[in-house]
């Protein structure tokens, strides 16, 4: 039987397009799956960092040799340590895209706390 093809190896697939050949991050509860298909993908290899700061600023560095960067992180504390990166290479004009792995839309809807008191205000002032 063929393994599924997923949202998220349209993803990584694009990521390749654009130059990319590197995803920076760091392993989390809520990105496991996805990080499955970022180390089973031909094109693509996996750099973990010791933070979610660390990998954002290489995905800076790599975007500002090779014109594009990539990080992963997971939900909550995860996406927020990298939050300062981010803001750099956004402030510099420097290409990162940084991929968060959630809960389901069904388990923010309801509100579920999942292990994150910081929940409601991560699913208040995140965008849709």
């Amino acid at each position: 039987m063929q393994p599924t093809y997923t949202i998220g190896d349209y993803l990584l697939d694009r990521l390749v397009d654009s130059g990319i050949d590197r995803l920076f991050g760091v392993p989390g509860d809520y990105n496991l799956q996805f990080l499955d298909r970022v180390i089973a993908h031909s094109a693509l290899g996996w750099v973990g960092c010791a933070n979610e700061l660390n990998a954002a600023y290489a995905a800076d560095g790599y975007a500002r040799i090779k014109g594009a960067g990539a990080l992963l992180t997971t939900y909550g504390v995860g996406e927020l340590s990298a939050l300062n990166g981010i803001a750099g290479s956004y402030a510099e004009h420097i290409p990162v895209l940084h991929i968060v792995g959630a809960p389901s839309t069904g388990a923010q809807q309801r509100g579920e706390l999942l292990h994150h008191t910081s929940a409601m205000a991560i699913f208040a002032i995140s965008p849709a």
